[in-house]
Order: structure tokens, then sequence, then C-alpha cells
């Protein structure tokens, strides 16, 4: 009867792999790929100990029967990516603002010449 033999010694020796140079980049090597769009009108902001969660949704919804479906896409987030969300919205919404560009309610929409005025214009830039 043959003896079995056990597996074949390895090469011991250690290796070290440097990740951050995996994960390192340029700003030229970055393609932006946006997946998919929504839209949204509405959003509800929770907070735990640990996360910051935005459900974004499209109000006022679809009726299906007697329940009305409220599509929407959650997004979770640290404390510091939601604290620099915020300051990066306060500060282009106070520039829009501030320069006129923002759409403005005018009540009494039904009379002629007045209601929601909203457009570009001609000295728009994107921000």
């Amino acid at each position: 009867m043959a003896e079995k033999k056990g597996p074949e010694p390895r090469d011991t020796q250690s290796i070290a792999i440097d990740l951050s140079r995996l994960y390192s980049f340029s700003q030229e090597d970055v393609d932006l790929e946006i997946t998919s769009t929504s839209y949204s009108n509405m959003a509800f902001i929770q907070v735990t100990h640990r996360d910051v969660f935005i459900d974004f949704l499209e109000m006022p919804g679809i009726r299906s029967g007697d329940r009305v479906a409220v599509p929407g896409t959650r997004i979770f987030m640290s404390f510091a990516a939601a604290q620099r969300l915020s300051e990066a919205l306060t500060g282009v919404l106070e520039k829009v603002h501030r320069e006129g560009g923002m759409e403005e309610y005018v009540p009494g929409g039904t009379k002629k010449g007045t209601g929601s005025k909203a457009g570009r214009g001609k000295n728009d830039k994107e921000v």
C-alpha cells in the first residue's frame, strides 16, 4: 500500500501590499459615470448614532387601489459626508439666490402675468 504524502511545503515569504497605491489617483484619471437619475421634490432626513440617511421622494406618489406608492431613493452617508453636502448645498443655494437665479413663487398665479416664474437668465452659469 502506498504511503500518503502531505502537501508540498510552500515558500513562506511575506510580502507587503500597499493598498493606498491601489486607491490613489489623480483628478485627470476620474471619469464620472452616473448610472441612474431620479427626480425628487421632497426629502426626509433621519440620523442614527452612526449614519445619516436621506430619503429622496417623488410626491404626490401613485395611487394603486386604496394605497399610494411614493417612489424614492435612500442614500446613506457618514456624518462627515453629510456635513460636506450641507455646506455645499448652502453655498450653492445662497449664491444662486443672491444672483437672482432661483425659482420664485408669486402668489395669485391665476391672474394674467403672475404665477410661478422660472427660467434661465441669459447670464446663468453652471454651478
